[in-house]
């Protein structure tokens, strides 16, 4: 069993303002390049972990145009991306397009060029851009209140 650190008598750090979630959130999002995608389609939830880049307006990443998360998006265009620990929980709830390599914004190439299965360089696949509509990022228990940073697409701070 786990033990808080209320429970050692250790007590979380303050809880956070919306500004400076926000300023984390975007911090986290330049700086991780991996998270979780959850997606749904017939067979039930679908969670898979794939590389990703932040391009100031979406979290982008690649997976091969074949695998059950494309079908499951091309179905049902809505996922939800977790980044982070426990300790430190971003989740980005959105819409994804599902971009061919050959219609990819010229000015990414060196962006998308971080991703290691990039579809300029491995045949069958495909980006997948998620463009945020909900954030949620919380730390601690006391955070949990204010987790949302994002609502419709707006940044609440």
């Amino acid at each position: 069993m786990s033990v808080t650190g209320t429970e050692r008598g250790v007590a979380p750090p303050p809880v956070r303002d919306l500004a400076q979630r926000k300023a984390d959130v975007l911090e986290k999002l330049a700086t991780d390049r991996h998270a979780w995608l959850a997606t749904g389609g017939a067979s039930g939830a679908h969670l898979i972990p794939l590389a990703c880049v932040w391009d100031g307006t979406h979290l982008v990443m690649a997976t091969h145009d074949r695998h059950r998360t494309v079908r499951n998006l091309r179905a049902q265009g809505l996922s939800r991306a977790a980044l982070g620990n426990p300790a430190d929980v971003v989740l980005i709830d959105g819409l994804v397009e599902i971009v061919p390599a050959k219609d990819a914004p010229a000015d990414a190439s060196a962006l998308l060029a971080e991703l290691p299965v990039n579809p300029s360089r491995v045949p069958g696949c495909v980006y997948l851009y998620l463009t945020p509509r909900r954030v949620l990022a919380w730390r601690h228990r006391g955070e949990i209140p204010g987790r949302t940073v994002m609502k419709d697409g707006r940044w609440l701070a």
